[in-house]
């Protein structure tokens, strides 16, 4: 083993070789590594909310832990979902370019009266269209990648942060993509860019906290029952004709009162509104509702840290 280590090293032990202090620091690094080591973790019956500052230093490493992993599970997802598709990533384009030439049409037609909008019709139905396909696929990926993971984290200990993170990524990959068709809407119908445009990531990243948070809540319950990944497709339907996202906010009561309870509302219109007008409306609403979202994203993670482990065990049994 010391003549091995010594020749990738290049020493030569035919030469007399290394000696002393020399040879015993080869053989460290021969027997133990940093990537090597086991990390010696105790499990406990007691809840893990009784030791909080450990289950908080645990759930750090375990994300630090699950990102190689996570980076995996991205690209397992990305390129089963593309692989056997002739349209490849441009089904990421098909469908917000549907729905607005529907409700375009509608419009002109006089079949559906949804007002005046302060941008171009096509535009914000488009740009509506992205931001809600964003959160919906924030919502739902977290289910479907644990879906995807159940039956390895049955069998091994697996970072249970991985399926969250790999979920977040992908979600992340679909809002790139569709901001470069946003501003080519824009560029198409003559709406101007403004320098504001810079937050927008930002506020596009609160959206898909926000989504993450709703789908981190309904993972374990629907890893016990089908139906609520089944009934959550069903409800975002229905959502989506309570959000303003092809008609503008309505002032009457109690339709005012349906939009304004939907936590949807603030961030998409905001973000519209930055990414066509280069405003929002109410600024300071903005961030607040962006910090009430960061807490609840928080404690959900809390929530299915805690649930997941109760889960796997009624599953795999």
């Amino acid at each position: 083993m010391t003549r091995i280590i010594a020749r990738l090293r290049g020493d030569h032990p035919h030469r007399g070789g290394p000696t002393g202090a020399k040879q015993e620091q080869m053989m460290d690094v021969a027997n133990q590594t940093p990537q090597e080591k086991l990390q010696e973790r105790v499990y406990s019956p007691d809840s893990q909310l009784r030791h909080p500052l450990d289950f908080f230093r645990m759930a750090l490493q375990d994300v630090s832990n699950s990102r190689d992993l996570a980076w995996r599970l991205f690209w397992r997802d990305i390129h089963q979902r593309y692989r056997q598709s002739i349209f490849g990533f441009l089904w990421i384009l098909i469908p917000p370019i549907i729905t607005t030439a529907i409700f375009v049409f509608l419009n002109e037609k006089a079949i559906l009266n949804v007002g005046k909008t302060d941008i171009p019709y096509p535009v914000y139905v488009m740009l509506g269209t992205l931001l809600w396909q964003i959160f919906t696929e924030s919502v739902q990926a977290p289910m479907t990648l644990f879906d995807s993971c159940v039956p390895i984290m049955i069998k091994i200990n697996m970072p249970r942060e991985a399926p969250v993170l790999a979920a977040m990524g992908q979600v992340l990959f679909l809002a790139v993509m569709q901001l470069f068709i946003a501003f080519g809407a824009m560029l198409y119908f003559g709406v101007a860019w403004h320098w504001t445009v810079l937050f927008v990531p930002f506020m596009i990243l609160v959206l898909i906290t926000l989504g993450s948070a709703i789908g981190l809540i309904l993972v374990p319950i629907g890893a016990l029952y089908k139906d609520i990944k089944e009934g959550t497709t069903v409800l975002l339907r229905l959502a989506f004709f309570m959000t303003p996202i092809v008609y503008p906010p309505p002032q009457s009561w109690p339709y005012s009162l349906i939009v304004q309870m939907n936590p949807v509302t603030p961030i998409l219109q905001a973000t519209r509104d930055v990414l066509a007008k280069g405003q929002m409306a109410d600024p300071q609403s903005f961030v607040w509702f962006s910090v009430a979202i960061v807490i609840v994203f928080f404690f959900a993670l809390i929530y299915y840290r805690l649930a997941i482990p109760i889960i796997l065990e009624r599953l795999g049994a």
